[in-house]
């Protein structure tokens, strides 16, 4: 095939047009601005692209940021010469002059956004930053040897400086410590964009042309090849990729980073791992909990990033890629499959493989590049787990939603019994708690507890043998998935107690942070960030949190706050809000010590109208009755509403438990029927006048109250309760009740869940 040649624009004659005017344009600028709006199909009826509004924004916010490198002072003359365009199409009767003036003010308001993504860290492509680099050396960008010259010296500098060189983001504070590589990691992603990007828009121009040629418009691409093999035709246009990116960036890059120094320019072949990562974990977040205020909670962490570079050192598995990168041969097919994808080991032209550029990380990285890469083979690991046949996922994403479920646990250790029951849906009651079977042999193959500790620690009356034995593949697995995580040291197991390290952790606690943006308290907070908080971010958090994970948290929070901690914590619970938020919130009481609130404390939340039951009851538990006329009535309802529906959803669960697979729910539990009598005894009123209380106190929460009730024995109360579960019903409140029924294996079979 020819070789590649310029696009066919007469930029010459433009740029003696403006130097006649006064008004001498940049002709890189020129070059850059005129052939990327034509090959975004601008019209070119006076020979030129003809700007619009859309195609202005395109360029300077997308296309330019993609291949052109220039300096800052530079910039200016990019829109300048975008201006200049616009008024050659209104002098050549392709643009009227209202149209003129309103393109113009619109290039002018998109030049600030044009700036600042012309010199953002995170918008930069290899090509793009070589090139502003070497100018910033002084080095003419025309010369194709000199730009050889410094690239070879580039390359033989040390790792630290070419690092220091690139100028991407470092770490800061409590800020993920992986930020640097994760913007590489961008950096290489746009770079291979870019690349198919401009290669795909030569190629669909060439064709139109081919195909339905537009009158009045010369070809734009010379000797565009036509019917040739598929592979050569995409050599082609790569290599007239290459040609164009050379002319906006330095001659000869291209070839150069493509060929004997691509090792600086890592990445050109897929997503890097830690990109699939990051974005994979903000998509498990988002999934869980939307935009809502929903941090995770602090876990243990490293102390330091030296701390967290030493027990990357001291674990296997990269020194494991380290040796796959020295000798190929010598390394497993598993072993070097890893290696490739984390970049231990790149393919060269010949099928030849060689260290890659994370061999070099390994033997020269700090802390923040030792993090990234251990983010990258985290994300090569989980994505090679899931397709093995041990450990194959049973849906898209499954080892990663393992990970977030433990990240939830804030590092605290599970039961791998447990963890597998419910990867494997069966219903495991949410509340109950309980510790790892310390039963099971702590080395060698894992064995489950026998049928009395598996029914303890799953809180599942009555398991069989056959439960026990359907339970051991996903057990098997499971163990197999966080064995192989270990060797990276994400998780540790000791015979059935299993937890994610701080390493894990922090690890997972990165790709969260860079996945989804934001300041880290309000992501994924330390410990010392969450210390920070005041009592309503506080309790905003922990709402969602396990309630182990919360108990230690808040127990943490207060113990730094002192008696005054208290009150603020109170204050907080108490506060209400939309649907389920207030009883999320009350909730929380239930994981508090009782015996550790003070006293006084207690005596000052009686008069409270939403706490002063619990206040009341506590006092009463610790052998202090109050003075029972200082609680509000209202107080005491609040405290009811939570009483009865905390009975209700034990009958609930208890019904799930035990019932058969056809058997509903009871249209009335009989302990609600019971605790709701004899709370109506004592108030004033009766039973109507108590669901009238409770709906005013939570109209949420007693809805699912008063749906059980309106098959009370009694009509009088039935009939408030029916009328209560009405007007809920049709507010703008109303969520259907969850009523589900006992979850079923494939084929018909019950499971226990």
């Amino acid at each position: 095939m020819n070789a590649a040649a310029p696009l066919l624009l007469d930029l010459d004659s433009f740029l003696a047009r403006a130097e006649e005017r006064g008004t001498p344009l940049d002709a890189r600028a020129a070059d850059a601005v005129l052939g990327l709006l034509a090959l975004s199909r601008a019209r070119r009826r006076t020979g030129l692209p003809e700007p619009t509004e859309e195609l202005a924004e395109e360029l300077l916010h997308t296309l330019l940021p993609l291949y052109v490198s220039a300096a800052a002072d530079e910039l200016p003359g990019f829109v300048a010469v975008l201006i200049a365009l616009a008024d050659h199409t209104h002098e050549a009767g392709r643009l009227n002059a209202k149209r003129r003036a309103k393109l113009v003010a619109r290039v002018h308001e998109l030049a600030e956004g044009f700036v600042q993504a012309m010199t953002s860290p995170r918008r930069v492509t290899w090509p793009r930053l070589y090139g502003n680099l070497l100018r910033a050396d002084g080095v003419d960008a025309a010369d194709a040897r000199a730009v050889r010259d410094w690239v070879a010296a580039f390359a033989a500098r040390p790792y630290a400086d070419r690092h220091t060189a690139h100028g991407f983001a470092l770490h800061r504070g409590d800020g993920p410590l992986g930020e640097a590589a994760y913007v590489e990691a961008l950096c290489a992603e746009r770079s291979r964009r870019a690349r198919l990007l401009l290669a795909g828009r030569l190629e669909a121009e060439a064709l139109a042309e081919q195909v339905r040629p537009r009158p009045g418009e010369s070809p734009l691409i010379r000797d565009a090849p036509a019917g040739e093999p598929d592979d050569e035709l995409e050599a082609w246009y790569g290599e007239q990729a290459g040609i164009l990116a050379d002319r906006w960036t330095a001659a000869g890059l291209d070839a150069l980073l493509h060929g004997p120094y691509a090792h600086l320019a890592p990445g050109g072949g897929v997503p890097a791992p830690l990109l699939t990562l990051a974005g994979a974990m903000a998509e498990q977040h988002l999934e869980m909990y939307g935009d809502d205020f929903a941090p995770m909670p602090p876990a243990p962490l490293p102390a330091t990033p030296e701390e967290q570079a030493a027990r990357l050192r001291a674990v296997p598995l990269p020194r494991l890629l380290e040796q796959a990168a020295v000798e190929p041969e010598g390394a497993d097919e598993r072993t070097r499959e890893l290696a490739l994808a984390a970049g231990f080991l790149v393919p060269a032209h010949d099928g030849a493989l060689s260290a890659g550029p994370s061999a070099e990380t390994w033997r020269e990285g700090g802390p923040a590049e030792l993090t990234g890469l251990a983010l990258n083979v985290l994300g090569a690991l989980l994505a090679q787990l899931a397709e093995e046949e041990e450990t194959a996922e049973d849906f898209a994403g499954e080892h990663l939603l393992t990970l977030y479920l433990l990240c939830e646990r804030s590092g605290m250790t599970q039961s791998v019994a447990r963890l597998a029951a419910q990867e494997d849906m069966w219903f495991v009651p949410p509340e109950h708690e309980n510790t790892p079977d310390g039963t099971v042999p702590a080395t060698g193959d894992y064995e489950l507890p026998d049928l009395r500790a598996l029914s303890e620690i799953l809180g599942i009356p009555g398991l069989t043998e056959a439960d026990r034995e359907g339970l051991r593949p996903p057990a098997a697995r499971l163990v197999c998935l966080m064995d192989r995580l270990a060797a990276l040291g994400v998780t540790e197991r000791t015979g059935d107690a299993l937890s994610l390290t701080p390493l894990g952790s922090s690890l997972l606690r990165d790709a969260l942070l860079l996945g989804l943006g934001g300041e880290a308290a309000d992501v994924f907070p330390s410990w010392a960030q969450m210390l920070a908080w005041d009592a309503e971010r506080l309790v905003t958090a922990a709402r969602y949190w396990p309630k182990p994970v919360a108990r230690r948290t808040l127990g943490g929070w207060l113990a730094l706050q002192g008696p005054g901690g208290w009150t603020a914590l109170f204050g907080a619970l108490a506060a209400g809000g939309p649907l389920e938020e207030g009883a999320r919130r009350r909730a929380l009481l239930g994981v508090l010590d009782g015996m550790a609130v003070p006293g006084e404390a207690l005596h000052a939340l009686l008069a409270d109208r939403v706490l002063g039951g619990w206040a009341e009851h506590t006092l009463h538990a610790l052998g202090h009755p109050p003075v029972t006329s200082a609680v509000p009535l209202s107080a005491r309802a609040v405290y009811l509403v939570d009483e009865l529906e905390a009975i209700r959803l034990a009958a609930s669960l208890d019904h799930r438990m035990t019932a058969g697979p056809d058997q509903e729910e009871p249209a009335l539990f009989a302990d609600l029927h019971a605790g709701f009598d004899k709370a109506a005894a004592d108030w004033p009123g009766g039973g109507p006048a108590l669901l009238t209380a409770l709906a005013r106190a939570d109209p949420y929460t007693s809805a699912f109250l008063a749906q059980q009730l309106s098959q009370h024995p009694d009509r009088t109360t039935a009939e408030q309760a029916r009328r209560a579960w009405r007007t809920f019903r049709t507010s703008s409140t109303a969520r259907s009740p969850h009523t589900t029924k006992p979850a079923k294996r494939a084929g018909g079979k019950r499971k226990r869940r």
